[in-house]
């Protein structure tokens, strides 16, 4: 039989497999759609399907090799310019119906598992991972498998050893088989189909007994971490061209603003991303417990033996309106996580520029500058332009940067020429904040725990229609809740130089005014 009649011989089999197994996998899924199957029924379905797809994936890589091989020639000649495709990617996806991601992965592969011919002989050499391409060809692991376990090897292989890279080879593929696939040929061809799988799940005693000497196989998560471990042994020097490279590559750059956002991106490196990632967490989680749990150890630190007698004496004392107030739960924080996060950057980013010892710009302090007209800013309307980025944003956000800034009003006539330049000061000094943060702890809200370091001073009642800078008129809140106060439906008032807050109507359908928990009234 020559050659070309095995190649349509094996194509018709691989044909009337995917015939026959048509119907049973769409037998399987209407039984699924039922709730027909059992608990073992359905976790070997998962398992048969996870072997089905890591088969396929075998089957594409072998099939991509080719098309790599076909591509090694002139442009006329290549397999994609006979058959009019602009390049290997695109006829992967239109052959195999995937996503750009999905063809990615199956050609990274097929690069890898690529074996060179011999120049004399013709013959395939071995390639690189041996052991790891053949559980890849037997459907043990699948491409992406593959890919997660050689990447930390391939990237470092001028610099292992090929005796070192042979046994990480042979330790990969000897944790990616692991002891989970005991059914032999004889057993697969014993026309059990999937009750003889299903009962391949429990095993026998003595099959229990072969997977328990080894491990079960890793999945491709710990497959890479096995590698990087394996990498890191073989490659001890390995670190520093690593991070050259990774200084090279550092960056961060800001796109062009669109539908009132502004894009970021980068990379970072690992110790600023630690660190990064360390005061991010410390915002979003500054503790575990509730407030008013904490109110019995700071009775404690001041001196008083009874803190819980205390506590007691003074729920005992209150009025109805108090206990209503203290019975009342704090609200759930609604923001994604990736919400959080921007929020704290933003909070991160205030309190650097706001620090004694922050770099100079121009002479001055790193200033955020934002124009509005006064016009506008008098009718709390219209835009507000905000410096270096050329980005435009609302009136709102404006009031709340002037809340914690220097308003410096610009007066110029029509032609442009300023004729007159008046600055005002509007901040807390340290004085009056270290007083606020001793009163209020805290951001106010009920149920946000920011630290107060982390937190900006709101003017109560709005300095621009009167109001003071002064304790009394000043309250923490974290940056979310400045920036969203006024359309959250969270009211703030002082009453007797005390925080009080109204929430919205989902938090308290009464909509009352609550003493905040966190202040020295409380805490007394």
């Amino acid at each position: 039989m020559n050659e070309q009649a095995v190649e349509r011989s094996a194509v018709t089999a691989l044909a009337a497999a995917r015939r026959s197994l048509a119907p049973a996998i769409s037998a399987v899924i209407d039984e699924l759609a039922t709730e027909a199957l059992s608990d073992r029924e359905l976790i070997a379905t998962l398992k048969l399907g996870g072997q089905l797809a890591r088969l396929s994936d075998a089957l594409l890589v072998a099939a991509i090799e080719q098309v790599h091989e076909r591509n090694n020639a002139p442009r006329d000649e290549r397999l994609t310019t006979r058959l009019g495709a602009k390049d290997a990617a695109e006829l992967v996806r239109a052959a195999t119906l995937c996503s750009g991601k999905a063809a990615r992965t199956l050609m990274s592969a097929a690069k890898v598992t690529g074996r060179e011919r011999c120049l004399t002989t013709g013959q395939l050499l071995p390639g690189r991972f041996p052991q790891l391409a053949a559980a890849l060809r037997e459907g043990v692991i699948s491409a992406a498998t593959f890919l997660a376990a050689t990447k930390p090897l391939n990237d470092a292989a001028s610099r292992i050893s090929s005796e070192n890279l042979a046994e990480a080879d042979e330790i990969l593929a000897g944790y990616a088989r692991g002891h989970a696939d005991t059914t032999t040929d004889a057993e697969e061809n014993d026309g059990n189909g999937v009750d003889g799988d299903v009962d391949g799940i429990n095993g026998d005693a003595d099959e229990q007994q072969a997977a328990s000497e080894g491990v079960p196989p890793l999945d491709a998560d710990d497959l890479a971490v096995l590698a990087q471990r394996l990498t890191a042994y073989a490659d001890p020097d390995g670190a520093e061209p690593t991070e050259e490279r990774a200084l090279a590559k550092r960056g961060l750059s800001l796109g062009k603003p669109k539908d009132g956002l502004v894009p970021i991106n980068g990379h970072l490196m690992p110790e600023t991303a630690s660190q990064l990632e360390r005061l991010l967490s410390a915002i979003i989680n500054p503790r575990s417990t509730k407030a008013d749990t904490n109110l019995d150890q700071d009775a404690a630190a001041a001196g008083s033996d009874e803190p819980a007698a205390s506590s007691l004496s003074a729920a005992e004392t209150a009025t109805t309106e108090e206990a209503a107030e203290a019975e009342q739960p704090p609200p759930p924080d609604e923001r994604t996580s990736p919400q959080k996060r921007h929020d704290a950057l933003a909070a991160i980013l205030n309190l650097a520029a706001g620090a004694a010892d922050a770099p100079a710009l121009g002479g001055a302090p790193p200033t955020l500058v934002v124009t509005i007209s006064a016009e506008d800013f008098e009718n709390q309307s219209g835009w507000a332009h905000l410096d270096g980025l050329d980005v435009r944003t609302s009136w709102h956000a404006a009031q709340r940067i002037a809340c914690i800034g220097v308003i410096q009003r610009v007066i110029h006539v029509a032609t442009g020429r300023i004729i007159g330049i008046h600055t005002t000061g509007r901040i807390f000094n340290a004085a009056q904040r270290r007083a606020i943060i001793a009163r209020d702890r805290e951001c106010i809200i009920p149920g946000c725990h920011t630290p107060a370091a982390w937190c900006e001073i709101h003017h109560v009642h709005d300095w621009a229609l009167g109001g003071a800078t002064h304790t009394d008129n000043g309250v923490l809140l974290c940056w979310f809740h400045h920036r969203t106060l006024g359309t959250n439906g969270w009211h703030i008032r002082m009453t007797n130089g005390l925080p009080q807050v109204k929430g919205p109507q989902w938090w308290d359908p009464h909509r009352r005014w609550h003493q905040v928990h966190t202040t020295l009234a409380r805490a007394g």
